[in-house]
């Protein structure tokens, strides 16, 4: 009964506008094997829904949010160009406003992971080990590198907004250039509005924008976001094709790169560091 109403709720995304002639034959190709009989609201329908796996990952529905948390590890190097990084940790989807953070995977694009560390000249970009803990009040998820672990923290949004923040924890000698990055999910053709005052039509131009042009947050698509005073923004960000091998070049499979520098610095005494940085988020939907 629940997977009659997820077919369901699949079916009511399409729009005869939009229908492409795959689609309208998978679709036929549905109705072939579809068979009747009692139907439940899919998980998607409620209101609120949540779902922890076995492995660390979760997702969580509060009313048109949905957030999933991915800590799955995974550090074999497997050259097959269909077996992607795991990579990506946190995807941000609103009902209204579709994806706003995704946490897609990609290969050999340390650059588009969710945290980074350089150590003697090579990028380390997924994590070591790492744990999930998910309640009502608040999900966490924890993240070991060799360097620094992350506790990040979602809790309940509102019907408005969401906030999230990592907190990032010191371990050692720092790293050169460890980052945090997030993609965000923008729409070519679009405008991205900052605190600064600044207004840009999404293109094929490349867009970079530091701090100042930033100023504490953007605008774009129905949704704002808060971001860290010391956030940058690329784009586009063209993530990898398994098919051929390369980055995309369509513009509609572009991100917009934001990232964040970590603060990690040596204390005497300090091998461990504990909160040394907060990076905090908050999207609204507008």
């Amino acid at each position: 009964p629940q997977g009659r109403g997820y077919a369901e709720f699949l079916a009511s995304q399409f729009y005869a506008d939009k229908l492409t002639i795959d689609a309208l034959g998978r679709l036929a190709q549905d109705a072939l094997y579809y068979q009747e009989g009692p139907t439940i609201p899919a998980p998607q329908r409620q209101p609120r829904y949540h779902r922890q796996l076995e492995v660390p990952a979760g997702i969580r529905k509060t009313g048109p949010w949905v957030v999933a948390l991915s800590g799955i590890v995974d550090t074999q190097a497997i050259n097959s160009r269909f077996y992607l990084d795991r990579q990506g940790n946190l995807s941000v989807f609103h009902e209204k406003l579709g994806m706003i953070v995704t946490g897609a995977n990609s290969k050999r694009q340390p650059e588009l992971a969710t945290f980074s560390e350089k150590l003697m000249g090579q990028v380390v970009h997924m994590p070591l080990s790492s744990r999930i803990q998910m309640s009502d009040a608040k999900d966490r998820l924890s993240l070991s590198y060799n360097t620094f672990w992350v506790d990040l923290e979602v809790p309940e949004p509102s019907q408005k907004e969401l906030p999230f923040h990592f907190v990032i924890n010191g371990r050692g000698t720092p790293p050169e250039d460890p980052q945090l990055n997030l993609q965000l999910v923008l729409k070519a053709g679009e405008p991205l509005e900052t605190g600064a005052g600044r207004r840009i039509v999404l293109g094929t131009e490349r867009v970079e924008l530091a701090p100042a042009d930033i100023g504490g947050w953007i605008r774009h698509h129905g949704w704002m976001m808060k971001v860290d005073p010391a956030a940058r923004i690329q784009w586009p960000v063209y993530p990898h094709n398994p098919y051929g091998d390369t980055p995309e070049t369509n513009l509609e499979f572009a991100v917009g790169r934001l990232t964040v520098p970590l603060q990690l610095k040596s204390r005497r005494g300090h091998y461990v560091r504990p909160n040394e940085q907060v990076i905090r988020f908050c999207v609204t939907a507008e």
